[in-house]
């Protein structure tokens, strides 16, 4: 059997992880199982060998790009010409760019069955109108070329009135991750982890944690950290700069070591403008790490509010009140840490999420 999972970023952020957890778990037990990702020019010599390591070929197409333009013809061109020349059995798109060409692509080759998984919508409030209209009728068009139409969280199926839509939520390697018992050094640590970019918005978090230091007179000791990088991070610099905040909030850059990060934060801050589902609240919670987060997409299924974090719906200032609570309470870090540990390990974890797409490959969902 040949499954090739379609892509377009061929770095090993939160949907290639994904992919590789799902084709790195797959059982023989059906028969062997070639095992393919499709995606755009290589940037990360890196994401290849750990693709490699797992038996999982890579197969770079440069005409695949975020971007909308002319090089979508070719793209549909060339991922039609490998469809049919290599008769892949499962072709799994994931997200909304490759998930339109290649499943049109896929069903015009002939591909016996096509699995597509909705990792985020390109139609969410924050996109022009005209944009948003031509994504959705795009995206439900070629809907209608796919056999399973899977997404990660429930908010999503009412997108999709013309297929009926499976939720099969993301899962993580629990066993990746090493938490150590925290001791109590009577402060809170507070931490953004993300891509520094508009969808993360780390600015917010930034205003809030001056919003907080100016509101709050008691003796607890307070950190602040932003941990990650993108296009925002001179914006990021220059903001914590201007505010006077260099001496309370400290730029971390990308996290090479996710132990060390969360063994050393209280509570996880997120400010996403749009998220279909979000690893990284599972990953802190395993910390028994709290989160506070926006009311958006997908996320109030993975954060419940006042049970394993906070969630608010917009602006610098709600998210101050939400930290402020923990600060005014520091007991609800126990609290909720824990409910949160709970919660997202029997919800979340990967052996769920390999065994409910095993279903959808191989006809027993």
């Amino acid at each position: 059997m040949k499954i090739a999972h379609v892509q377009v970023i061929p770095k090993l952020s939160g949907v290639q992880q994904i992919t590789l957890d799902i084709l790195s778990g797959l059982s023989n037990t059906e028969g062997p199982i070639e095992k393919i990702v499709i995606c755009g020019d290589l940037i990360d010599n890196d994401f290849v060998e750990i693709f490699k390591k797992q038996n999982i070929s890579v197969i770079p197409i440069n005409s695949m790009k975020r971007s909308i333009g002319f090089h979508d013809i070719k793209c549909f061109f060339e991922l039609y010409k490998l469809f049919k020349n290599n008769s892949y059995d499962i072709v799994h798109t994931n997200s909304t760019k490759p998930g339109i060409i290649a499943r049109i692509a896929a069903r015009c080759a002939g591909i016996k069955k096509i699995v597509h998984t909705v990792h985020g919508i390109a139609f969410h409030a924050h996109t022009n109108i005209v944009i948003r209209s031509i994504y959705y009728i795009l995206e439900n068009i070629a809907t209608l070329c796919g056999d399973v139409n899977i997404t990660v969280n429930k908010n999503y199926t009412k997108y999709y009135p013309f297929v009926k839509t499976k939720v099969i939520y993301n899962g993580v390697d629990f066993s990746n991750l090493n938490p150590i018992s925290k001791t109590n050094n009577k402060g809170i640590h507070f931490s953004f982890l993300g891509r520094l970019d508009e969808q993360k918005n780390p600015l917010e978090f930034i205003e809030a944690v001056n919003i907080v230091l100016k509101e709050y007179r008691g003796d607890l000791r307070l950190r602040f950290s932003l941990a990650g990088d993108g296009e925002l991070r001179q914006d990021c610099q220059s903001m914590i700069e201007k505010l006077g905040l260099t001496d309370n909030l400290k730029m971390l850059g990308w996290i090479s070591n996710k132990d060390d990060f969360f063994n050393d934060v209280d509570v996880l801050c997120q400010p996403s403008k749009w998220e279909a589902f979000g690893l990284v609240f599972v990953e802190a919670a395993y910390f028994s790490i709290p989160s506070i987060a926006t009311k958006v997409e997908g996320i109030p299924e993975v954060v419940l509010d006042g049970q394993t974090g906070f969630l608010y719906s917009k602006g610098a200032g709600q998210l101050a009140e939400c930290m402020l609570k923990y600060i005014e309470s520091p007991d609800m870090l126990a609290i909720t840490g824990n409910n949160a540990k709970e919660y997202v390990t029997k919800k979340f974890n990967i052996e769920t999420m390999i065994k409910k797409y095993s279903q959808v490959y191989f006809d027993k969902f």
